[in-house]
C-alpha cells in the first residue's frame, strides 16, 4: 500500500470524513478488542476493572463496551491499522477505490511511514494499553477519539489525555477539538436544561450516575467555547467545571469567557435562557461528587462572582473588560459591555436550587441511582 496522497487530497479527505466516516470508520477503532489475542485482552483488563478503571469511576459494565483499547506497542498498532484498513475496504469499497485502497488515511490517528505502510498513533512504545474515549456529535456519530494514557506512560510535565490524532506525521491529520453530546438535541425541547462540563468520560460517567442529566462536554475549560455556546444556545445551562472554579485564576478566567460569550449570544438572539454554576463540596470533579452521592447546588452568576477574591476576582474582571465591544451582531443588536450585561443576572433571584438526588442503591456491587 504505497499510495501517497497529495497535499490538497489530504486536506479534502479530512472534510469528506466528517460525516459518514465519523459515524462508521472512526468507530472501527472499537473493533480493536475483537482483533486482540486472548493474551492481549488480559493486559487491558485494568482499563475496565482496575483501580483506575471504568467500573471504579461508576460506569455500569454494559457501558464499558462503548470504549476501546489501543495496543501499547507500535507493531501491534500497525497490525491493527492494517486490519482496520481491510475492514474499510470490505465495508466501504467505493470509498476505498476513491483513495487507491489507502482506506484509513485521512482519519485522525492514522499516517503512513516512509515505506507507505499505514501506522496508528505515535511511533513509540508504551508500557500499557491506552483507553480510547469516543467524542460523539449531536447525532450520536463518533467524530473524534481521545486517549487516556496509563500513569506509568505519562512523561513528566505532560497531560494524561491526548487526542487520537496525527497532524505531525506523514500523511496524518488533526482531529480538531470537538465537543461531546450525551444526548440528541433533536429529542430535547428548547425549554430544558443542559449541563456543561469537562471531558466526555466525565460527562458519560455523570449521566450513568444521574440518568436525568443531559450533558455537553468540552475537552477543557479553555476549549471550544464557540461550539459550546452554539450547542447550548436554546437551553438553560448549568456549568459544572471542576471544583476549583472559584480559586484557580486560570479556570475563573475561562469560565468568565464562556459566561460572557453565552451572554452576548443570548442578547444578540433575544433569548431568555439562564446560566447558573453548579457547586459542590469535597470532590474535584462532578463525576466523583456524583459517585459519592454529594448534593449539588446551583448558584447564579452574581452569586458566583460574589464568592471570588484576590487573583480569581482580578482575572474575571480583566476578561470581562477585555471582551467589551461596540460591534454589532449579524442581527443588528449591539453587543454591550459585560459590566452592563451583568445586570441581567443581577435581576435573577439569588436563590439556590438544590439538585438533591435519591440515595444510591447497590446493584451487583456498583452504585446506581434508583430513579
Amino acid at each position: 500500500m504505497s499510495h501517497q496522497p497529495a497535499a490538497h487530497e489530504r486536506k479534502r479527505s479530512r472534510f469528506r470524513l466528517q460525516s459518514r466516516s465519523r459515524q462508521s470508520r472512526s468507530a472501527t477503532l472499537f473493533i480493536a478488542n475483537s482483533f486482540a489475542s486472548p493474551q492481549r485482552r488480559n493486559t487491558i483488563h485494568h482499563l475496565v476493572d482496575g483501580p483506575d478503571g471504568l467500573l471504579s469511576r461508576g460506569l455500569l459494565e454494559r457501558e464499558t463496551h462503548n470504549y476501546g483499547a489501543l495496543p501499547p506497542t507500535q507493531k501491534a498498532r500497525a497490525l491493527l491499522a492494517q486490519q482496520l484498513r481491510q475492514f474499510v475496504i470490505d465495508k466501504f469499497p467505493a470509498y476505498a477505490r476513491r483513495y487507491s485502497y489507502a482506506g484509513v488515511v485521512g482519519i485522525p490517528g492514522f499516517w503512513q511511514d516512509a515505506n507507505g505502510i499505514v501506522q496508528l498513533w505515535k511511533p513509540r512504545e508504551y508500557k500499557m494499553p491506552m483507553l480510547v474515549i469516543p467524542y460523539k456529535d449531536d447525532r450520536g456519530r463518533i467524530q473524534a477519539c481521545q486517549l487516556r494514557l496509563h500513569k506509568g506512560d505519562i512523561p513528566e510535565g505532560q497531560k494524561r489525555y491526548r487526542w487520537l490524532a496525527s497532524p505531525l506525521e506523514s500523511h496524518g491529520c488533526s482531529s480538531g477539538t470537538p465537543i461531546h453530546f450525551t444526548f440528541r438535541p433533536s429529542a430535547l425541547s428548547r425549554d430544558k436544561t443542559v449541563l456543561i462540563t469537562e471531558g466526555a468520560l466525565k460527562a458519560e460517567t455523570l449521566v450513568s450516575l444521574r440518568p436525568q442529566v443531559r450533558s455537553i462536554a468540552t475537552t477543557g475549560v479553555s476549549c471550544s467555547h464557540a461550539e459550546i455556546v452554539e450547542a447550548a444556545r436554546t437551553y438553560n445551562a448549568l456549568i459544572a467545571f471542576d471544583a476549583d472554579h472559584r480559586t484557580n485564576p486560570a479556570v475563573c478566567r475561562q469560565l468568565a469567557r464562556l459566561i460572557a460569550a453565552r451572554e452576548q449570544d443570548a442578547i444578540s438572539g433575544n433569548l431568555s435562557t439562564t446560566t447558573r454554576i453548579v457547586f459542590w463540596e469535597g470532590h474535584k470533579g462532578i463525576d466523583d461528587a456524583a459517585k459519592a452521592n454529594v448534593i449539588f447546588t446551583t448558584i447564579s452568576i452574581p452569586k458566583w462572582f460574589s464568592t471570588l477574591a484576590g487573583e480569581p476576582l482580578k482575572e474575571v474582571k480583566k476578561v470581562w473588560n477585555e471582551m467589551v465591544t461596540t460591534r454589532r451582531s449579524s442581527s443588528g443588536v449591539a453587543i454591550q459591555p459585560l459590566s452592563t450585561l451583568a445586570t441581567r443576572y443581577l435581576q435573577t433571584p439569588k436563590t439556590h436550587h438544590s439538585l438533591r438526588c435519591p440515595q444510591n442503591t447497590l446493584i451487583k456491587g456498583k452504585k446506581q441511582p434508583a430513579w
